[in-house]
């Protein structure tokens, strides 16, 4: 079984749905603050952290303002997250924190035990809160299994049945900046530009740092702070939208042009940004690549993340390795190429052969889209 997440638009739009709202919000998030405040007195007195049945039973009864399975639920996220923490600390991880923060607001988690869907509508309790009705205008694509309600969103988690892709190609893929994607089944290759997602990247950068400084001055919880506070979430907000809409329409470019494929991807690998100028190293750091590898792999027959150390300088004809810029150029046997498209021929033989060796060939039929916009030329009419 395989879970998808659908999110839809929705605010409270009555006085009554307000109140049941920012009381849920507030119950769950007195909830948690409890917890993190009792596991604060279990760690300074070095005693075991009890198991998440127990919890569940110490909170029965104690926050009537949420039902029983999202109590249940939200101890349930409480305790991951300390189990987890515990786990990276125990690999070395020494800056990994435990849960720390007391918010004021807090997402409502419920199960599909809780949450009812009838002719399109969904009904969610509250507890002594009060209940919600939300209109759902999308059929969904199979069984709900979980239901998040934040400010503005509503997330629902379905289960879908698996159905076997058989494969039809292997491609390579290439992740960069200027070029989102890169991708080549060693007859023809794909380049998906990424201008788009790189200006948006470096707008969300700015933005932050300008009212991170414009805070800076202020007097935290103060009027024109929490001004700036909100500002700052929506800024966040819009660019996460649109992001996640380029990666998307990104991957639906690769995923039509090569149907049934499974993609060798480039591992990114952080580590080179120390070697790279500050705003290189700004821009590698802060690029969309786990969610391209993600939505690769559900996109197509899988996506296989393999090394991609030299991918970009080494010639596939001649093996030879040469440093350049967006235009490959050997100085050997004189092949010249994008380097995307070099890096993505690379990643395909070394997902195939685990070892660059030269003696191959590049393609010719390369064609260039826009996520965005229209179709560029087809392969090989250029």
């Amino acid at each position: 079984m395989s879970y998808r997440t659908i999110e839809i638009h929705w605010m409270p739009r009555t006085a009554s749905e307000w109140r049941t709202f920012g009381a849920a919000c507030k119950e769950a998030a007195r909830l948690w603050g409890d917890l993190v405040e009792r596991h604060r007195r279990v760690r300074r007195r070095r005693l075991q952290w009890p198991s998440k049945g127990r919890w569940q039973q110490w909170a029965k009864g104690r926050y009537a303002g949420l039902s029983a399975q999202s109590t249940q639920q939200i101890i349930g996220e409480f305790c991951e997250a300390v189990h987890s923490t515990r786990q990276l600390r125990t690999k070395g991880h020494a800056e990994a924190r435990y849960p720390w923060q007391k918010p004021r607001y807090r997402d409502v988690v419920y199960t599909n035990q809780d949450a009812r869907l009838r002719a399109g509508r969904l009904t969610l309790p509250h507890g002594t809160s009060g209940r919600l009705c939300l209109p759902i205008p999308v059929p969904l694509p199979g069984r709900l299994m979980e239901v998040r309600l934040s400010l503005a969103a509503v997330r629902l988690v379905c289960e879908i049945p698996e159905v076997p892709t058989p494969q039809q190609c292997v491609i390579g893929v290439d992740l960069g900046g200027n070029t989102l994607l890169a991708a080549t089944d060693g007859a023809k290759v794909l380049l998906v530009s990424g201008r788009a997602a790189k200006a948006t990247i470096q707008y969300r950068n700015k933005r932050l740092a300008s009212c991170s400084h414009a805070q800076s001055t202020k007097t935290k919880g103060a009027r024109q702070w929490q001004r700036l506070q909100r500002r700052k979430a929506r800024m966040l907000a819009k660019t996460h939208r649109r992001l996640r809409d380029l990666t998307h329409k990104a991957t639906r470019k690769v995923a039509e042009a090569f149907p049934g494929a499974t993609c060798y991807v480039g591992k990114p690998f952080n580590d080179a940004a120390r070697h790279l100028r500050r705003r290189q190293a700004q821009q590698v750091s802060s690029a969309c690549n786990a969610r391209l590898i993600a939505q690769l792999d559900y996109k197509t027959c899988g996506a296989i993340a393999v090394d991609e150390h030299y991918t970009s300088q080494t010639c596939p004809v001649c093996g030879e390795r040469n440093k350049g810029r967006r235009l490959y150029r050997c100085r050997t046997c004189g092949q010249t190429a994008p380097r995307d498209v070099i890096g993505s021929v690379n990643i395909l033989h070394v997902g195939r052969h685990h070892v660059l060796v030269p003696g191959r060939s590049v393609p010719n039929a390369v064609q260039w889209v826009h996520p965005l916009k229209y179709p560029g030329p087809k392969p090989g009419s250029s």
